[in-house]
Parts: structure tokens; sequence; C-alpha cells
């Protein structure tokens, strides 16, 4: 099914390499959008057992999920592991809606984030904006309703 999904929204070779060029634009202000958003989760007290050291550990987890989303070969290895963030959130009852979301919420600040980015020259945006915005179809398409 993954791979149909690949060929729905359009990934292909120069969308993956051009993921983890995205990536490198981005990766140096991970740290500080993964904050905020643990910030917004807790001010909105989104999720009961999101103690200090529950952060911490969330924390380093959700930069190393979005460096892997970018630099994904999106091969079996990748669905199994949203997959199972998925069935993670299921199985602490987060409502789909709270993880959509969260999602969407980080997606924004990566694309402000990119949008304040002095990229690097290139003739034509859309292989820049391609990869990013392709990518983030996949966790939401499989994994949680698991």
């Amino acid at each position: 099914m993954i791979k149909d999904l690949l060929r729905f929204i359009e990934i292909d070779n120069d969308t993956v390499q051009r993921g983890g060029e995205i990536w490198q634009l981005l990766e140096p202000r991970a740290d500080t959008i993964v904050h905020a958003f643990y910030v917004r989760m807790r001010n909105f007290k989104i999720g009961s057992e999101m103690t200090d050291p529950v952060i911490g550990r969330l924390k380093i987890k959700q930069k190393q999920h979005w460096a892997s989303l970018f630099g994904s070969k999106f091969d079996d290895e990748y669905a199994n592991s949203v997959r199972r963030v998925g069935i993670q959130h299921r199985d602490i009852n987060l409502d789909p809606m709270w993880y959509v979301a969260g999602y969407m919420t980080l997606k924004i600040a990566f694309a402000e984030a990119l949008a304040n980015t002095a990229l690097p020259p290139i003739v034509n945006r859309r292989p820049i904006l391609t990869p990013y915005r392709r990518p983030m179809l996949t966790p939401l398409s499989d994994g949680f309703w698991r």
C-alpha cells in the first residue's frame, strides 16, 4: 500500500534526494520548533502524561521523526516506523484530532522556517517545495488508524 501512496502523491527518487537537502536547511531550527510545540501542548493541556522527563524524551523523538521524514527512503522500514508511532498515539488514547492538529502545527512551523531561510540559488522553487509538502502526507495517511 505504501508504494501506491507514494506514487499517488508523486514521491520519486528526486523528491527523496531533495528532502534530505531541505532537512539540512531546517535542522538548525528544529530544536526551537519542537520546543515551542511542546510548550504549546502544555499550554493547551493536551496529554495527561506531559511531565518534564516525558517531554524531554518526546522532544528527542520528535526531532528524530522529522529528520527521518525528510531523509526517508519511504521503504518498509519507514512505513513500519510510522505505524509504530501511530499505534503509540492510539495506545495513549490521543484523539486523532490532536494527532492531526499537532502534525499540522509542526508542519506549519517548519514551512515558516523554510520560508525564512536563505535558500540556495535555484532556477525553480518547485523542486524545493514539492519534497517539503509531499512527505507530510505519509505519516497522516498510515499508522494512526491501523
